[in-house]
């Protein structure tokens, strides 16, 4: 595996742990939604962040605008009182959904434009990515400790997504050199 292959499978791999940590959530009864939010912002910018700057020399600009849009939510909720209203958390998920998705689309682009059949992947988990999104979006009417969950799954399952980009291009890479 090439050292993007392997910093994009990281990344994937914790996002998932990140979503499994949202669910235990309520068990320990933690539930305070906006601190919760915005750490999984904070963390997910970082890690973005730290994804770009490992692989900036192969000009994938993805972790950047991902570290980028975390950060505008992040001051979107800074600027709303989440806690309260539930469809403000609805707003900034959503606001994060549809910044990631023309993130995502960009990089569908980006393997079209080297006629590199993994751009079909991308569409598909792109559309999967913002069907979830949407259902998340909707189901956040809900007690806090069901909007922990909510936003629990809905990391699970982003972060699977994530995970096929890295491995179907690295079985697609095997299937070149046989």
């Amino acid at each position: 595996m090439k050292k993007k292959q392997i910093v994009d499978l990281i990344t994937a791999v914790i996002l998932i742990l990140v979503g499994s940590a949202l669910l235990i959530f309520p068990i320990l009864n933690i539930i305070n939604v906006k601190i919760i939010f915005m750490a999984v912002l904070i963390f997910y910018g970082i890690m973005n962040l730290i994804q770009f700057l490992l692989t900036y020399k192969s000009k994938d600009y993805e972790g950047l605008f991902t570290t980028l849009a975390s950060i505008v939510v992040l001051i979107v909720v800074l600027n709303l009182d989440v806690g309260k209203a539930p469809w403000y958390l609805a707003i900034a998920l959503f606001t994060w959904v549809i910044l990631m998705s023309l993130i995502k689309l960009k990089k569908a682009d980006y393997y079209n434009d080297r006629k590199n059949p993994v751009w079909i992947l991308k569409i598909v988990t792109l559309i999967l990515f913002i069907l979830t999104g949407l259902l998340a979006t909707i189901n956040l009417y809900y007690p806090n400790d069901v909007q922990i969950l909510v936003l629990g799954f809905f990391y699970l399952i982003h972060g699977m997504l994530e995970l096929f980009d890295p491995l179907i291009v690295y079985l697609l890479d095997n299937k070149k050199k046989i």
